[in-house]
């Protein structure tokens, strides 16, 4: 029988008794720590001796069988995990070295991917090492040194890289063709509503497609976007923000977010009642339609807080809009244009 405790603050210890010697670790939630007691004690009542060694995807296993316990992992992840067990998932952890880190960017390189694509793999694969291997009892520290190793070496060469800063921002006439095309059709997703929203609020298609009319305050001009993305909390994330008429202004008209929602229907609980996948496809296709380029629904997000400093807002202020945690995280999204700078 493992024995569960809170060693100290935010730290839980779990031990088992193992073919009458005594195991313990301590993990980082009560959450992990049970899970790990149940994998020994699984391979104790098997007649199996803890392993020491593993394959890399039996840690991804154990991974995602952990965050499948409190929040499904996103279909990019699930990717990227995927094609990193397609190529070494076969691979024991202690042969995990320089030469098998540097093999597998070859291969994902020759593959057509990018450097910035690369280094999320090996920040994945970094993860899986860490995690698993805790839940799985298998010692990763030898694997990981190598993998930092294999980074710094990468990097020097060029071969991972951080992904560029993208300045990406639709134009006014882009907008107003979009408007146009989605005018003619007429059935499915109020596209152009949504996507002058989304401009409007700086919010991710994730947040619109989660709000509430529950959390609609009228009075304040505010609504609550729950679970807000965080860089460490994954729930609880709650914050209030406020729903600006005037900072967005779109061929020569102002747009209020509260008037987009007031012509939304009350068929749901939540005001957007849509499928974020399919909101994007239908926006890609629009653009494609359009004969846009290189214009996706993520840079309404940048235009959004773009047009907020525009207007004169502080980074306070435009933080508070737009969830940012510090001024170098909403550096990225903000591409201020020159003629925005002059004053009447």
């Amino acid at each position: 029988m493992a024995s569960i405790w809170e060693s100290r603050p935010g730290r839980y210890t779990a031990q088992v008794n193992a073919g009458g010697k005594r195991q313990s670790k301590t993990f980082s939630t009560k959450a992990e720590a049970k899970r790990w007691a149940r994998h020994l004690e699984h391979a104790v009542d098997e007649g199996k001796r803890p392993t020491k060694d593993a394959a890399l995807t039996a840690l991804a296993e154990e991974y995602l069988a952990a965050l499948m316990e409190t929040k499904p992992p996103s279909r990019s992840k699930l990717a990227a995990i995927r094609i990193i067990s397609e190529h070494i998932g076969r691979m024991p952890v202690s042969q995990i070295d320089v030469a098998a880190i540097r093999d597998f960017a070859r291969q994902r390189r020759n593959g057509g991917a990018g450097p910035a694509t690369i280094l999320m793999d090996l920040s994945y694969i970094g993860t899986i090492l860490r995690h698993g291997g805790a839940l799985a009892g298998v010692d990763t520290a030898q694997a990981l040194a190598h993998l930092a190793s294999a980074r710094a070496v990468l990097g020097a060469s060029g071969g991972v890289s951080r992904p560029d800063e993208r300045k990406r921002r639709p134009t006014d006439a882009e907008l107003l063709a979009l408007r146009d095309f989605w005018a003619k059709r007429r059935r499915g997703i109020p596209m152009w509503p949504v996507t002058q929203f989304a401009i409007a609020t700086a919010m991710r298609l994730s947040e619109i497609t989660r709000i509430r009319w529950a959390d609609l305050d009228l009075d304040a001009r505010t609504v609550v976007i729950r679970d807000r993305k965080h860089p460490r909390s994954k729930k609880g994330n709650d914050q209030t923000v406020p729903l600006l008429c005037g900072p967005t202004v779109i061929g020569g008209e102002v747009v209020d977010p509260l008037a987009i929602i007031d012509s939304m229907r009350r068929e749901a609980e939540v005001i957007f009642p849509f499928d974020p996948r399919t909101v994007s496809t239908g926006f890609t296709r629009g653009v494609a339609a359009c004969g846009i380029d290189d214009l996706r629904f993520h840079d309404l997000r940048h235009d959004g807080v773009s047009r907020l400093f525009e207007a004169g807002y502080s980074i306070e202020q435009v933080s508070l809009v737009s969830g940012h945690r510090d001024w170098n995280m909403l550096r990225r999204y903000t591409q201020l244009a020159p003629e925005s700078l002059h004053r009447d």
